[in-house]
């Protein structure tokens, strides 16, 4: 990482990422290029080790492709705000911003109690307690494509208008 004064590397701060954010760009390998779909995501840690879920259509490109080969890469983003100098005369913005990145082994998800878990973690990223209140029905569950990503490596970075020379 070229600007390590941005890493961010206490698990809790990299925690607190992954609650405020709600896009994640995922990108699957294909024959010639990189096949990028975001979407809203949940998550889970089993002891240090993240989960990621997104879920979808039951059939589709994105997931012929995982199935073809599980390797992926995603970054997770708040869109970012741009801040300008507390000095007039520097005028040279830069942007605030925090995201996760990394890759993993992307898993189709096919035992309807697995994807129930899954939705789950992503009704409580998007809605919080609320989820409580949502049915998900057996039908609903065979109709939804549900995808797992076993993160293998992650960072995170960050940059804030409390950084010293910015105003937000």
């Amino acid at each position: 990482m070229r600007r390590t004064d941005r890493e961010v590397t206490d698990i809790d701060e990299i925690k607190s990422i992954l609650r405020e954010c709600h896009i994640i760009n995922s990108g699957f390998r294909t024959d010639d290029y990189p096949y990028v779909v975001p979407t809203n995501y949940g998550y889970e840690f089993n002891d240090e080790q993240l989960v990621l879920y997104i879920h979808g259509a039951p059939v589709g490109y994105k997931r012929k492709l995982i199935a073809a080969d599980s390797r992926m890469g995603f970054a997770i983003h708040d869109a970012g705000k741009l801040m300008m100098p507390k000095d007039p005369s520097k005028n040279t913005p830069s942007m605030a911003y925090q995201s996760v990145m990394g890759y993993g082994d992307a898993e189709l998800i096919d035992d309807l109690d697995a994807k129930k878990h899954a939705l789950v973690q992503i009704l409580k990223h998007e809605i919080g307690d609320q989820w409580k209140t949502v049915k998900i029905t057996d039908k609903a569950l065979q109709y939804v494509g549900v995808i797992k990503i076993n993160v293998k490596k992650m960072t995170a970075k960050a940059h804030s208008a409390n950084d010293a020379g910015f105003v937000s």
